[in-house]
Order: C-alpha cells, then sequence, then structure tokens
C-alpha cells in the first residue's frame, strides 16, 4: 500500500512538472518580432502576426530626437529603410524627428507586398496589447529608459505583460527600480566566429563572467533568461558550442533558483530538431529567428502534453 501511494505521488509530481513546462511556453518569443527573413523586424503588423500564432515577441525600443518612443532595431537608417535620401542612411534616429521618421518604409526590404509598413511609436504597440493578456513584449530598451518603458505600460494598464529585456544585468536591476518585483529577460551570448576550441573556450569565458555577476547578486530581479545557443548536429565535439554538458548545467542552475530558461539557436534554429533537444535538456521555451518553424514546435509540443 505505501509503495503505491509513493508511485502515486511520484506520478502526480511528474504530470504536475510536465504541465507546468507546457505551460512555460508562453515565453517564448520571436527576435526582433520577425526573426530574419519571415516578416518585418518591429512593425505592428509583425507583432499582430506573432501574438496570432500563439507566441510572444521581443521589439526594440528608441527613442526620437523630440522625445517620441519608437520601435526600431538599429541605431541608424542603412539596413531596412527604403526610398530615403542617401545621406539618410548615416543619421542617427536618436538624431532625427518623428515628423522625418513617421512615413518611412520599413518593410519592402523583405518584399515589396510589405511596402506599406512604417515604424510604431510605443504608444501604438502598448494600445494594440490593451484587453489582450496573453499579448506579451519582450522589450529590448535602446535608449528610451526603464523609467519611460514602465510609465507607457502603466498609461495603457498593461505592464505585467512587459518584460525588460537586454544582455546587461545591472540595467534589469534599474528596471527593478522603476517597477518593483517587475518582469524581466536577461540575454546571454557571445556570438563565436567558429566552432573551434579557441573559440568555445572564449564563449564559455563570457558566460561565466556573465553568471558570476548574476550569482553574486543571487539572481535577484530576474525572471527569466534566453541564452543563446549555436547548434550543428554534425559536429564531432559537441553539437553545441557551449557544450551539451554545461549547457543542461545553466538550466538546471537557473531553474534552481527560480528563472525561466528560454534559448535561442543563433545557429541551427532553422532546424526543428534544435528546438526539441532544448526542450529535452529543459528549457521552458525558444527565442527564434525562424518564427513558423518555432510556432509548429511549440504547437506540437502542448498537443503532446494535452495526450
Amino acid at each position: 500500500m505505501k509503495n503505491t501511494l509513493m508511485l502515486t505521488a511520484a506520478l502526480a509530481a511528474c504530470m504536475a512538472f510536465a504541465g507546468a513546462r507546457e505551460d512555460g511556453l508562453y515565453i517564448s518569443h520571436v527576435h526582433r518580432g520577425g526573426g530574419k527573413f519571415e516578416a518585418p523586424d518591429n512593425t505592428l503588423e509583425t507583432f499582430l502576426w506573432c501574438w496570432g500564432n500563439g507566441s510572444a515577441l521581443e521589439c526594440d525600443c528608441r527613442v526620437t530626437k523630440d522625445g517620441v518612443g519608437i520601435m526600431f532595431h538599429d541605431n541608424n537608417l542603412k539596413r531596412t529603410p527604403r526610398g530615403i535620401p542617401a545621406e539618410w542612411k548615416k543619421r542617427k534616429v536618436s538624431d532625427m524627428t518623428w515628423e522625418e521618421l513617421r512615413d518611412i518604409d520599413v518593410g519592402s526590404y523583405l518584399d515589396m507586398s510589405y511596402s506599406s509598413q512604417r515604424i510604431p511609436r510605443i504608444e501604438a504597440v502598448m494600445a494594440a496589447m490593451v484587453g489582450h493578456p496573453t499579448y506579451l513584449l519582450f522589450v529590448d530598451e535602446k535608449g528610451i529608459g526603464p523609467k519611460r518603458i514602465a510609465e507607457e505600460a502603466r498609461r495603457f494598464g498593461v505592464l505585467d505583460q512587459i518584460y525588460y529585456t537586454g544582455c546587461v544585468y545591472t540595467n534589469i536591476v534599474t528596471w527593478n527600480e522603476a517597477v518593483p518585483g517587475g518582469k524581466s529577460l536577461l540575454w546571454i551570448g557571445a556570438f563565436p566566429k567558429s566552432r573551434s576550441a579557441g573559440e568555445r573556450a572564449r564563449v564559455k569565458t563570457h558566460f561565466e563572467k556573465i553568471m558570476k555577476e548574476v550569482r553574486e547578486a543571487k539572481f535577484k530581479y530576474i525572471t527569466a533568461v534566453s541564452i543563446h545557443t549555436y547548434y550543428d548536429p554534425k559536429d564531432p565535439v559537441d553539437q553545441f558550442v557551449l557544450g551539451t554538458d554545461y549547457l543542461k548545467s545553466l538550466i538546471d542552475e537557473f531553474h534552481a533558483n527560480g528563472v525561466k530558461v528560454c534559448s535561442i539557436p543563433f545557429a541551427g534554429g532553422d532546424k526543428e530538431e534544435v528546438y526539441y533537444k532544448l526542450w529535452d535538456l529543459g528549457c521552458d521555451g525558444f527565442s527564434t529567428d525562424y518564427p513558423s518553424i518555432m510556432f509548429k514546435v511549440i504547437r506540437d509540443l502542448k498537443k503532446k502534453a494535452a495526450k
């Protein structure tokens, strides 16, 4: 009888854990909203597409010369805008007014069908979230400041849907000063130039530098983390540059400190298999440059958990 009760309790615990992990997929999000090739960076149309597919998204928030908060990744206009004067490509976004930026085509760099898409103001994005509690926004702050993001989110009543996001831990501390108990996500990555032993060592050293800072702070104020991974199924040394065992140890350490874990496979993200491998290692969710692939994996994982 005792053994039966113990087995029943163990099964219940396993089922609860499986359910919790499936629930954790809500933090999966698309890098810059559109990823590399599928939809334009940081446009409201792209954000609605992500949310409509049951995914969160990461966006980038800057401020114009005249103080308007906008969603835009780069600090200049070289990459995504089209149809602008040649000399504008050298200008910093922070040196331009909203009037100058508001009608720039930021979609046709991918396809002419996106030519009507424009840079959105932070107010327009947060207004779109009102009444949709599942619409989560991972805001990578690039100059607008934590206080302003918090003010706008409070104004629209969506503060609980915002994750302050970035690769600098001290910025997350500043966010918590503006929003005590506010949600956050820390990016950790090093972008290896190759898969050589030297580059593997450099990447691990970088990770350990960040982890030292986080450990000393006892993981305070971090709600979630997104670990950059670099995957190659044919690599004879290890499929992950970080090393599978080291990656697993990081995931376990964050979990032990109450932090949910995503991973963005900056190499190999175009393969479904990498997301399943990351899931098997314990990740709660994913980040991606390949939205449709991640959307499918998330749907499949949820279906399996529901059986």
